[in-house]
């Protein structure tokens, strides 16, 4: 089922935030087209025309060979839902449970996986659209595993392509393509390995309206239990810059990044030393921290994410990011079972 809701996480300092109340409604999703069996529902993403969720299915009679399968949903209007035909090639693809999905250009992507093999690691497969029907891209064992592999996280999209976030024994590692039938693996870039006393770790990525940013953490050999956030931009997804982001003492990190209507990004992640609440933070405006770490464009960034520089930090507790287009609703994924739209924006509080 799908959760679209109009509130975000955005607590620091300053007078508590009044409570507010939202309208739900609930949308059932059809039962996909094949082996009966529960269904989950991973990531949501506005695209073309209207909005695609993706999931799985948890078979009811799973063999002993395969528990899952692949799925798919598209509706116009958030309130009626279509299932999308899942039409899958590969052995993996077969069992993926789909976890992420991005748009670019009207388009979707997404990534799924399905934990397997002589190690029990996820085994991950990448789909496209190929006319109604989903499909999955074939890709040899060692463009997402391997020697190298530690894991492929969630796919954001942008007007030049996709990008999907991960991590390799180097450090941070991304796929980037314009066309989603192959992804090119980037992989030990020199601004994205790890300079050997850092280990960094890449978390989710966004498109600034002018370059990929992907946000993540790294601590210094000894101080595992105190990271930093980090982040690394690109232009085109393959050249890389680490960029400094501010520190405080304790537990930090970035989640996620996306791009508000306005042209700002905001960036979610964790806090231990923050308010009981955390922050969500942009490069600047109308209710946010004035102290808070943000993402700037440009020549505005200082190029220097592995000192360990103290600056008060507001960063917020773990959650999800999504804006739609219109920058109305933000859009939560969620395997509970219900689908919550929302034509409201109040203030952005949580409780």
């Amino acid at each position: 089922m799908l959760a679209t809701v109009a509130t975000f996480a955005l607590a620091c300092s300053g007078p508590e935030p009044e409570p507010f109340t939202i309208e739900w409604v609930e949308q059932a999703l059809p039962a996909p087209d094949g082996a009966p069996g529960r269904t989950v529902v991973r990531d949501a993403v506005g695209c073309g025309d209207g909005w695609w969720v993706v999931g799985a299915v948890f078979l009811d009679r799973p063999s002993e060979t395969r528990d899952t399968r692949p799925a798919a949903w598209f509706s116009r209007d958030r309130e009626t839902w279509t299932s999308v035909p899942v039409e899958t090639r590969t052995y993996w693809g077969r069992r993926a449970i789909l976890n992420s999905v991005a748009c670019s250009r009207g388009r979707i992507a997404a990534v799924g996986a399905r934990s397997g093999g002589a190690h029990g690691n996820p085994r991950v497969t990448t789909f496209r659209t190929d006319g109604q029907a989903l499909v999955d891209v074939p890709a040899l064992f060692t463009q997402y595993g391997g020697v190298s592999a530690t894991n492929v996280g969630p796919i954001a999209g942008s007007p030049t392509g996709w990008l999907i976030t991960g991590n390799r024994t180097s450090g941070p590692g991304v796929w980037f393509t314009d066309d989603p039938r192959a992804f090119t693996r980037v992989e030990a870039e020199s601004g994205l390995t790890d300079d050997g006393d850092l280990e960094s770790l890449a978390q989710g990525a966004g498109w600034s309206g002018e370059e990929w940013v992907v946000v993540g953490s790294g601590a210094r050999t000894g101080r595992h239990l105190d990271p930093d956030p980090l982040a690394w931009t690109s232009p085109d997804g393959l050249t890389w810059t680490p960029e400094e982001m501010p520190a405080a003492d304790g537990i930090q990190d970035v989640h996620r990044v996306t791009p508000l209507d306005d042209g700002r990004l905001l960036a979610v992640g964790r806090s231990g030393t923050a308010s009981p609440r955390g922050c969500a933070t942009t490069t600047a405006g109308a209710g946010q921290c004035p102290s808070a770490p943000s993402l700037r464009s440009g020549a505005e960034r200082r190029t220097s994410p592995r000192s360990r520089r103290r600056r008060p930090a507001c960063w917020p507790r773990s959650a999800p990011a999504a804006a739609t287009s219109s920058g109305r609703p933000m859009t939560v994924a969620t395997g509970s079972g219900s689908s919550y739209p929302s034509n409201r924006r109040p203030p952005a509080t949580t409780h």
